[in-house]
């Protein structure tokens, strides 16, 4: 669970408050129906005008996940990219490019990828600029 998406949330809520309570506010102002709509459908019209259909959707189905951190321990996560960088030194960024599909991470096993494949092509392309200097 994540801590800082709630604590956020109640101190949204209670600056609002607060600041109603501060001007002389009462909250019903502020709890009406026809206003939350107002606020919300907009706010949703704007973001489908800004966003494709299916990134809305997938937005709305990840919410949960904003409040509820479902994913690995920080310290695994941290041996695991150690792991690498170690294996990576010895015996070259390259000899990564057969741990991809172990890599249960996709946004670590795309890193590691890109860095293979920036690294890969690099090489070929530097032994190409060295075939034709001669």
């Amino acid at each position: 669970m994540d801590k800082s998406s709630f604590a956020g949330v109640f101190i949204a809520l209670g600056g609002i408050l607060v600041g109603l309570m501060l001007e002389g506010g009462k909250i019903l102002q502020i709890i009406q129906p026809t206003a939350a709509l107002i606020v919300f459908g907009g706010t949703l019209g704007a973001v489908m005008l800004q966003f494709p259909l299916r990134v809305v959707i997938a937005a709305c189905k990840r919410l949960g996940q904003l409040f509820f951190d479902n994913s690995r321990d920080p310290q695994t996560l941290i041996n695991e990219i150690v792991s690498y960088a170690h294996k990576a030194r010895k015996d070259g960024i390259v000899s990564l490019d057969s741990e991809l599909e172990k890599i249960a991470d996709p946004f670590l096993r795309k890193s590691l990828m890109l860095a293979v494949d920036r690294w890969d092509r690099a090489a070929r392309n530097s032994q190409d600029d060295g075939a034709g200097a001669g």
